[in-house]
């Protein structure tokens, strides 16, 4: 009987190589990728998975994420970034999808202190006992720096075959990966989102205002200039054409609590907004005036909006007078 293990594939090298370790050993594998709005590398995922020729599973994080902002149990890195508890929450994912198919255990990508806050020895024990699967995770790229797990033992794995790396150095990993064929080598990409400085006030922001936030609001955290205007209200003002546009898909697929409505200059060029939270006239009259303040030089001495409200779906056509000295000096998150 073919042994099957879950593989979990984030569209980065290690992960792809962890599992390619694994399948030369003749078990089965099956790729598991968890979209989180602020690692967006699905696409690098499926092209790896493709490459090594096994089928890809990808499962969303759920709004209960926002609980590892809020609260996280092992702390954050240097930012927003949960990283211990988000790997927990990830590997948790992957237990529930290893119970669907009868999976007998995990494989990771993890290289022993490649990154200083979630993979230390001690990090990567803590995160497996987290999600219930303390001898079940196994790491084919630091293996013989780590004690041997259930797998080894009872010779699923041929630990003699597995490898002994360490550090942040990509040269072992593009190593291995022209020994053993691999045909999409994925370059190094970006991080997560919450480790950059610029996103983690918006989530600290978010998290003492709403809450109610999900992954809608994640997905809206790495778009655009946010304002907190009031306790209950936010601005978010697009800075090029690509953002306005996600905004416009943000604002179309808000969740139906969500209070929201959107900003669009009319007869002058300049930013879209998208205003959640209260939207009455005093909230709306503050962010059309920050709008005003980040459009171009060369406006009308009466500007027009379109106000495009949620629920119920109308549009409406608000006209006020050029006042530089009304705009609010509120800076950005």
């Amino acid at each position: 009987m073919t042994t099957t293990a879950v593989a979990l594939i984030s569209g980065g090298l290690d992960g792809l190589l962890a599992a390619r370790i694994v399948q030369s050993q003749g078990i089965e594998v099956v790729g598991l990728h968890v979209r989180i709005p602020v690692y967006p590398h699905t696409a690098r995922a499926f092209r790896g998975a493709a490459a090594l020729g096994i089928p890809l599973a990808a499962r969303a994080i759920r709004d209960d994420y926002i609980d590892l902002l809020r609260a996280p149990k092992q702390g954050f890195g240097r930012g927003a970034n949960p990283c211990l508890d988000c790997r927990a929450y990830m590997l948790r994912l992957a237990k529930e999808l290893m119970e669907e198919i009868g999976a007998a255990f995990l494989i990771t990508g993890e290289v022993l202190g490649q990154r200083p806050f979630a993979q230390r020895r001690r990090d990567l024990l803590i995160v497996a006992h987290m999600a219930g699967l303390q001898d079940r995770v196994l790491r084919p790229l630091s293996a013989k720096r780590l004690p041997p797990t259930v797998m080894e033992q009872q010779g699923l794995v041929d630990r003699s075959r597995l490898y002994d790396l360490a550090g942040r150095s990509r040269r072992p990993l593009r190593a291995l990966a022209e020994i053993y064929g691999l045909r999409f080598v994925p370059e190094a990409a970006g991080g997560c989102a919450l480790t950059e400085k610029l996103v983690a006030p918006r989530v600290w922001d978010l998290v003492d205002h709403d809450s109610s936030a999900g992954v809608w609001d994640l997905r809206l955290l790495t778009v655009g200039r946010h304002f907190r205007i009031d306790k209950e209200t936010k601005l978010v003002l697009g800075r090029n054409a690509l953002e306005n546009n996600a905004l416009r898909r943000l604002f179309e697929a808000a969740p139906r609590e969500k209070k929201s409505l959107r900003l669009v200059p009319k007869n002058f060029r300049g930013p879209e907004g998208l205003l959640i939270g209260s939207t009455d006239e005093i909230a709306l009259a503050k962010a059309i005036a920050l709008l005003c303040r980040y459009a171009k030089k060369d406006l009308p001495g009466r500007l027009q909006f379109d106000v495009v409200f949620q629920q119920p779906s109308l549009n409406n056509t608000v006209t006020i007078n050029r006042d530089p000295r009304s705009w609010p000096d509120v800076r950005p998150l």
